[in-house]
């Protein structure tokens, strides 16, 4: 594969983790400055800011070089997208059943593409630091 195709992702240097962590507290600030402020809000439009807010943050820490960014690693990091699809679909699953139980049908306004992309990073992010504190355990 060419270095320059289209199919290559540029990972960002790991002086972005101190700006995805960033992308965490911020919004909460931002919609407990906008309640204080009393803007007129939907509770869910806060709810749709945090979730996009944090699905840029965990976006960021996913696309973030590690220090030793070997075979090793870029097998971790496709196991993980591989696995955050596998449990989005799961949980998306769980809480359409949920939705289901409490409201009498499967969509609500709860689904968003917001929600979703923060669900897969998060599902990302955590399969790829499982995968990473497991071979570590492994080597002690």
């Amino acid at each position: 594969m060419k270095e320059k195709s289209i199919l290559t992702v540029p990972l960002l240097s790991p002086a972005w983790k101190k700006i995805a962590f960033l992308f965490f507290p911020l919004p909460v600030i931002l919609v407990i400055g906008m309640a204080i402020a009393q803007m007129d809000i939907d509770p869910n439009e806060g709810a749709e800011i945090i979730y996009g807010f944090w699905a840029i943050g965990f976006a960021m820490l996913n696309l973030t070089k590690e220090k030793d960014e070997d075979e090793m690693i870029k097998s971790f990091r496709l196991q993980a997208f591989q696995t955050g699809f596998y449990w989005l679909i799961w949980g998306l699953g769980a809480i359409m059943l949920i939705n289901y139980y409490r409201f009498g049908n499967i969509s609500s306004e709860i689904f968003s593409a917001y929600l979703v992309l923060f669900l897969l990073n998060a599902y990302i992010y955590g399969a790829f630091q499982y995968q990473k504190y497991m071979a570590a355990k492994d080597i002690k």
